[in-house]
């Protein structure tokens, strides 16, 4: 008979297979979509342009929100003490009155300060516009102008507006300031970059002079202090619009004099308002009147890097690439010492990550008021810090900046921060290099992590996950930012957990849904802990079979049909239903399969699902155990005046298919094969020798602890349907008996055994006889004895070689 081919699968069929394939959901595709989705995020995050502030980007806004806390679960770090703040304070408004207090009171107060040891002060704070005269003050000056207006008895106005107006250009205040500035010398004078608002808002240009009498003179001797690179490719700094301000606000000329000791002070935080860099450089473009550019832009230096670089006697150096600023250093001008560097932010706009200390009142504070005061008792013995930095600290100046640490930190912390960062080389920093690391770290925990939620239950994988997260903050604490490294956790973390409710929410639904089933279906046929295992590795239930090498076990109870026939139905069920509850017990727990109930009869098979490499033992010591608990019933059952009921119990050892037979919609769990077949055949031969457990050749040899055992050897034998003969042995229940006895009459048996194969007809008998008459119960060597008499009269011939051919089931 012909084979009729198969017909061929079309594209369009296995196109939709596949498909159906990569959309049907899964833990590993739940996993994989996760971590591509963050690689994918994350991508964009690092793409995306500078002035981003108005595009999502979950990404830096997580990995900005998971720096903030690890710096508040750090805490605060100690200072060095060479940095303090100088600060305009409550108890300053209390004395001095008004913000902002009168110029006059800096000369004095920078007068003590230096007395006391202070070597800089850098100014946090900007005066603009020319400090007009208190009324109090003023008195002399417009009786001096009166005075110069009368011509006889006629009085000038124009003569007395001219003396006023000469009296208000000559502020005394900045005056006296700037003469204090001098006298002190090493005074770092803050500016404030306007922006673009000195292009947009007409107010601003009406504002002082906007720091350009300044710019025209001092900027360019002040820029000069700052060295930078070529630029590549024939760049120039003007080609850099991220680095240029179009304006500035700086102090009167009165006040700046000729100092090139000033930087700006201004200083742009993150889309969400915090104040996590800082600039280090900038470049200042300067306007003409009508404020249009005038020449090219000049590059200064932040308070805080103008500061550190007077103090160390250090020169800023920028280094320019195609992005823009690629790193700062400090150098030494005369060559004597190694280069400080200031590992600025990848973005190339010359920027640092602070590393903050803490809150407002982390670093020594000296209150001007004390200051002009020359009140310095707080600091006892110690010394005043070398540096100081002046800034609005009181409430309501409003010059609070957030941090990390809080909402509400004084402006000038973040300067004093950013000083003590350069002076203690103490910096956060982010490097090229963790980028690719973090993508590779991201790939591969998704791949482990999706894996490992595969395998382990939901207790399990959250008690994984906890360890996990707890162990990269450990981990990130003590050797990235603890060390000063900001490595993106935020995002390792966000994959995990999303893999674990991913694949934990379908588990539930599915999977879980799955094991329910399984266990439904397996719990009256398996003991509970193979079914926790069966359920880790569902696909061993698919429909078909595999080979494997099992044990097989059939019992059946000994005339049945009898006891059925003196029993009405109900008494009947409650009998088998006492009698199969705890073989089938003994079966679950030595790790057997209850296969089926056939009627009376039990199937039973050890080594499957669930391997066992000792499914032989397992499977001859519950019978043994069964013929126990069969002698406890059948003394209850006899007080009861119930039939007594025996059984029969059939072993064997081979390879059999085990597996779902059926169709797709019913199938059972069971074993198929020769080996089944005579392991069935094994249990009805116990009638034929008068014995409760025959097992075969093939169980005892694959024995692991046959010690464990009495085994005693029955007969060769044919089954019906079989031309192989197969050695069969007795397991021998001892329960209840002398030991030694059995053992002798075991030892008789074999020797009846070897002389019977002998065709030693009468030494056969000779020897099972003396079993008799130790154990006259013992009903293998009666029928052994009927056997020979038979043979002795029925001469089986020279070619008998011993086997026993069944012609019966």
């Amino acid at each position: 008979m012909s084979k009729v081919p198969e017909k061929p699968t079309s594209l369009l069929h296995r196109i939709k297979e596949a498909s159906l394939g990569l959309i049907t959901p899964s833990p590993g595709k739940i996993g994989i979509i996760v971590t591509l989705f963050v690689i994918a995020s994350f991508s964009r995050h690092l793409q995306m342009p500078r002035d981003s502030s108005g595009q999502f980007d979950w990404v830096g806004t997580y990995e900005r929100a998971i720096y903030d806390m690890r710096f508040k679960l750090r805490g605060q770090n100690k200072v060095t003490g060479e940095i303090g703040i100088l600060a305009a304070d409550e108890k300053s408004v209390a004395q001095f009155g008004r913000w902002p207090f009168p110029r006059s009171i800096y000369s004095q107060a920078m007068g003590n300060l230096k007395k006391a040891g202070v070597e800089w002060i850098a100014f946090d704070a900007v005066f603009s516009e020319d400090e007009r005269p208190y009324l109090d003050e003023s008195f002399e000056g417009i009786q001096s102008a009166l005075v110069s207006s009368l011509d006889g008895s006629q009085f000038s106005s124009e003569a007395f507006e001219n003396h006023m107006n000469e009296m208000l250009a000559a502020s005394k205040g900045d005056m006296s300031f700037a003469k204090g500035i001098k006298d002190f010398n090493n005074v770092i004078q803050g500016f404030f970059f306007l922006g673009d608002y000195a292009e947009r808002d007409p107010d601003y240009r009406s504002v002082g002079d906007l720091g350009y009498d300044w710019i025209g003179q001092a900027a360019k001797l002040q820029a000069s202090s700052i060295d930078f690179t070529d630029f590549p490719h024939g760049k120039a700094l003007k080609d850099y619009p991220g680095l240029i301000y179009p304006g500035a606000l700086a102090n009167t000329g009165t006040i700046s004099g000729e100092s090139l000791h000033q930087g700006f002070f201004s200083n742009d935080p993150d889309p969400d308002g915090i104040i996590r860099k800082a600039t280090l450089v900038q470049a200042l473009q300067p306007l003409d009147n009508e404020y249009k550019p005038v020449g090219d832009p000049i590059l200064l230096p932040s308070l805080a890097l103008k500061t550190a670089a007077e103090y160390l006697h250090r020169v800023p150096y920028v280094d320019f690439d195609q992005e823009g600023i690629e790193r700062i250093r400090l150098m030494d001008p005369n060559g004597n010492a190694e280069p400080l560097e200031i590992p600025v932010s990848l973005d190339g706009l010359g920027r640092v990550l602070i590393n903050h200390y803490g809150d407002e009142h982390v670093f020594p504070e000296i209150s001007l008021a004390d200051a002009y005061n020359g009140d310095f008792k707080q600091f006892g013995s110690k010394n005043l810090p070398k540096i100081l930095i002046f800034g609005a600290t009181a409430t309501g100046m409003n010059d609070q900046r957030p941090s990390p640490f809080s909402e509400i930190i004084d402006g000038v912390v973040h300067h004093a921060a950013v000083l003590e960062n350069i002076l203690s080389q103490n910096f956060m920093k982010r490097t090229l290099l963790f980028a690719p690391l973090e993508a590779i770290i991201l790939i591969l925990s998704g791949i482990a992590t999706t894996l490992l939620l595969r395998k382990t239950s939901s207790v399990t994988s959250a008690t994984m996950l906890s360890i996990f997260i707890v162990t990269v903050y450990l981990v990130d604490r003590a050797y990235l930012f603890g060390k000063g490294n900001w490595a993106y956790i935020g995002m390792l973390y966000v994959q995990t957990i999303a893999i674990y409710f991913g694949v934990t929410l379908f588990k539930y639904f599915t999977e879980e849904r799955e094991k329910k089933k399984i266990r439904n279906a397996f719990q009256h046929y398996l003991n509970p802990a193979v079914i926790n295992e069966l359920m880790d590795n569902p696909d061993q239930l698919q429909l078909g079979g595999q080979k494997k090498e099992l044990t097989v076990f059939f019992s059946d109870v000994r005339g049945f049909t009898t006891i059925s026939e003196t029993l009405s139905p109900e008494a009947l069920t409650a009998l088998l239903n006492e009698y199969f509850t705890p073989m089938t017990t003994l079966i679950l727990e030595s790790g057997g399969l209850l296969d089926k109930y056939i009627g009376d009869a039990i199937m039973a098979v050890w080594g499957a699902p669930i391997p066992l490499e000792d499914h032989p033992d397992r499977a001859l010591s519950a019978s043994l155990k069964m013929l126990d608990a069969l002698a406890v019933l059948q003394q209850k059952w006899k007080r009861e005046g119930l039939p007594p009921i025996d059984i029969g119990i059939g072993l064997n050892t081979g390879p059999m298919v085990v597996g779902n037979m059926g169709s797709d919609q019913r199938f059972d769990y069971t074993v198929l094969g020769d080996a089944v077949n005579l392991g069935a055949r094994l249990e009805g031969i116990n009638k034929q020798y008068g014995t409760r457990i025959l097992l075969s050749e093939f169980v005892r040899k694959n024995l692991k602890r046959p010690n464990d055992f009495l085994l005693r050897e029955i007969d060769k034998l044919k089954v019906k349907g079989k031309n192989e003969p197969v050695t069969i042995y007795e397991g021998v229940h001892t329960t209840g008996k002398n030991l030694e006895q059995v053992r002798e009459v075991v030892g008789l048996f074999e020797l009846g055994l070897a002389r019977y194969r002998q065709k030693d007809w009468d030494g056969a008998i000779g020897q099972f006889s003396k079993g008799l008459l130790i154990l006259p119960e013992d009903k293998p060597s009666k029928i052994f004895i009927e056997r020979c008499e038979l043979l002795k009269s029925e001469d089986p011939g020279q070619d008998w070689d011993g086997v026993w051919v069944m012609t019966t089931k």
